[in-house]
């Protein structure tokens, strides 16, 4: 049996007046951004109120910066939330609209009921987290270290809104690390064992228009981004449509914890991860999906190899948009290895349930010396 669901309605605009027309935003709509995207894009613009994230802090969403926003914007008139941003805007926009929610932890610990008094708008402005289509929030846990990631049923956005022209000046370093995020979502969900045959149409999808796009950019070079850039926004959504009704794995089971105490970007954890993790898994049972997955690889890239060479292609591939960096160089120590592992299988099995095969500490532990 199979359970797929589509919540979010997504629209598509290529200018942002296109939906403000649509969307008709009034002062009772409050967005969720960062100032820089104000001065460039919205001020003067949008007749409603504005709350900035850079106000309370900058970085991955953490929960102390989320519980101060959740007191300021208590007992305000707010009829919808409209979070405007990369993947921690749009995080934090989705727990905005809890009703009765003043901190992170009742939210996490479902202290109180997880319902929604705001609608909520999500526009996404990079091209990797598929955020604005999944009901998840990541967030960075202080009192555990690490980063946890909450499925709320209630958080799909009523309306996720694809604007080509928000992504018209995407830096190169995030373009390449969100857009890598987005293919380790499609890969990641079409190998996990929880996944289904209509997660597969969205996550091959998504691999295809990333990879044969990469190839572009290595032929005619990363500033010809733009011509392809609602195609990697689309490709984006694809992988998040996905996400929405599967977790990922251990790559991101990996990067979650990785990142968050060495203050990386997510997008650049996973890449760190992401071969390593695939090796291991050709290692173990070089079969069934990951066959298929290399079937993917080889025809966006033209290739015609084995499933070793598809991986290796891969890697090459990535390696030379984002050079490889080991972990050492991030100031990760050889004897932090095994106690970041046990972290990982501690609090990240939400996602490892989702893996290809199933991996030992051992196994784990191999992964992450082979990345350090």
């Amino acid at each position: 049996m199979y359970n797929f669901n589509l919540k979010s309605s997504i629209y598509e605009f290529r200018v942002l007046s296109d939906f403000v027309d649509h969307f008709q935003l009034s002062p009772y709509d409050t967005v969720f951004t960062e100032r820089f995207l104000y001065e460039k894009y919205f001020k003067g613009k949008l007749n409603c109120n504005f709350i900035f994230q850079d106000d309370y802090g900058l970085g991955e969403p953490s929960d102390i910066v989320i519980d101060k926003i959740l007191i300021d914007i208590k007992d305000k008139p707010i009829n919808r939330i409209i979070g405007i941003g990369g993947g921690s805007i749009l995080d934090i926009a989705k727990l905005l609209s809890i009703k009765d929610a003043t901190s992170t932890e009742d939210i996490f610990e479902e202290n109180i009921p997880l319902v929604r008094d705001k609608g909520l708008i999500l526009i996404p402005t990079t091209c990797g987290t598929g955020c604005e289509v999944t009901c998840v929030s990541v967030v960075d846990i202080s009192r555990k270290n690490t980063k946890i990631g909450k499925r709320i049923e209630a958080n799909f956005a009523d309306s996720a809104v694809l604007i080509e022209e928000l992504l018209d000046s995407i830096p190169e370093r995030v373009f390449l690390y969100s857009s890598v995020d987005a293919l380790i979502h499609a890969m990641e969900i079409y190998v996990a064992q929880t996944g289904n045959p209509y997660n597969d149409v969205f996550c091959e999808s998504a691999i295809k228009i990333i990879l044969s796009n990469y190839k572009k950019l290595v032929k005619d070079g990363i500033e010809t981004r733009f011509e392809y850039m609602n195609e990697f926004l689309r490709a984006s959504t694809f992988a998040g449509i996905a996400l929405s009704n599967t977790a990922c794995g251990a790559v991101h089971a990996f990067a979650m914890h990785f990142g968050s105490v060495h203050h990386v970007a997510h997008g650049e954890s996973n890449a760190r991860f992401l071969t390593e993790v695939f090796k291991k898994y050709a290692q173990i049972s070089p079969n069934g999906k990951l066959e298929d997955l290399s079937k993917i690889i080889n025809n966006a890239l033209e290739i015609d190899t084995d499933l070793q060479g598809s991986f290796l292609a891969l890697e090459e591939l990535i390696d030379y948009l984002i050079p490889k960096k080991r972990l050492r160089e991030y100031g990760v120590k050889e004897e932090d290895i095994e106690p970041y592992v046990d972290k990982v299988i501690e609090t990240q099995q939400r996602l490892l349930k989702n893996n290809f095969v199933p991996l030992s500490r051992k196994e784990l532990i191999d992964i992450y010396k082979g990345v350090y």
